[in-house]
């Protein structure tokens, strides 16, 4: 509730344009998105293994900071940079929690192992987060509410977008913080508006909560994919349009990467060229995340009133593959 009454407040703006024609367009538009706050839960609980002695300490963990983390654990022992190791090993997931500026996972286990060596025990200390405090103890996914206007022609068309973000920052007071413009948090509006070229109005409240929050997977496109993707489907539905010749449409000459991605997906999945079993559905989405595009045409149905997949194609461009494994 506070969320929709700060989003119907003025507030910065990332991208400006005339929004006179959403008075007089042929269809209108309007939509609310709320996507709730979320865990990381990676398979392996948060842990951190630490070996202290007099004047050394060795770390294993998985980390995503390497050296905040070293740093971090110098503070805590009273130590030098220099007398700390740290062996960094592959982590059964991280998904950003593992990338914190409080270094939280590894303050802790090294004010357990220096508590346990003042009380005689010169033993490595390994710290395991239940699944329980893992959860409680979280840094979580901002909850955003998206809520959007727009107008536009029988051709589909946008005339004139007018949208609206609310959501904790998660880079404000970090190391990142200098990437906050005009008090905007970029990570928050990633993905909003390109690769398709419309006239849209996007602004942007920050709300400061007692909740702490920090980047979870695809930082943003966590929600812009979905609003922009859930959105230009509709207009095309409005519209009676397939929806991948309106994106197509859209993309024009200016996307060549988004249009390649989504041509590969349709060509490999048969979209529209075989004949689904009754009650199913083709579905379309194309986003582009920290430089690759990636399409997906999926095989949908409803049943008992949930989405159900049955078969999923995607379509990735992402440039050169320096190793082709990782991509297979």
């Amino acid at each position: 509730a506070d969320y929709r009454e700060l989003a119907a407040r003025p507030g910065p703006r990332l991208f400006e344009a005339d929004m006179a024609p959403l008075e007089t367009a042929p269809h209108r538009l309007e939509a609310e998105f709320v996507f709730p706050y979320l865990a990381h839960a990676p398979m392996e609980p948060l842990n951190c293994t630490v070996k202290l002695s007099e004047a050394r300490c060795e770390l294993w963990v998985g980390t995503q900071f390497a050296g905040a983390d070293s740093a971090a654990a110098a503070r805590v022992l009273n130590l030098k940079p220099e007398q700390i190791q740290i062996n960094v090993q592959t982590a059964g997931g991280g998904f950003g929690r593992r990338g914190i500026a409080t270094s939280d996972i590894v303050v802790l286990a090294c004010e357990v192992a220096k508590a346990a060596r003042m009380a005689g025990l010169d033993v490595p200390v390994r710290t395991l987060w239940s699944r329980e405090d893992d959860i409680k103890g979280g840094y979580y996914r901002p909850m955003h509410l998206h809520r959007a206007r727009i107008g536009f022609d029988e051709t589909g068309k946008v005339l004139a977008w007018d949208h609206v973000v609310v959501g904790q920052s998660i880079i404000s007071g970090t190391m990142f913080g200098g990437r906050v413009k005009n008090g905007i948090d970029p990570t928050a509006t990633e993905g909003m508006r390109d690769p398709y070229p419309l006239p849209m109005r996007l602004t942007v409240h920050h709300p400061k909560l007692n909740v702490p929050v920090l980047w979870w997977r695809s930082v943003g496109s966590t929600h812009t994919a979905f609003v922009m993707e859930t959105v230009i489907d509709e207009i095309a539905r409005i519209t009676k349009q397939d929806p991948v010749a309106y994106r197509m449409k859209l993309f024009a000459d200016q996307s060549p990467r988004h249009r390649a991605a989504l041509q590969l997906a349709v060509d490999k999945s048969e979209y529209g060229k075989r004949e689904l079993a009754a009650g199913r559905a083709w579905g379309v989405a194309v986003h582009e995340s920290f430089s690759s595009v990636v399409a997906y045409v999926v095989e949908a149905s409803v049943q008992d009133g949930r989405p159900v997949l049955h078969h999923v194609t995607a379509g990735v461009h992402c440039n050169l593959v320096v190793n082709p494994r990782s991509v297979e």
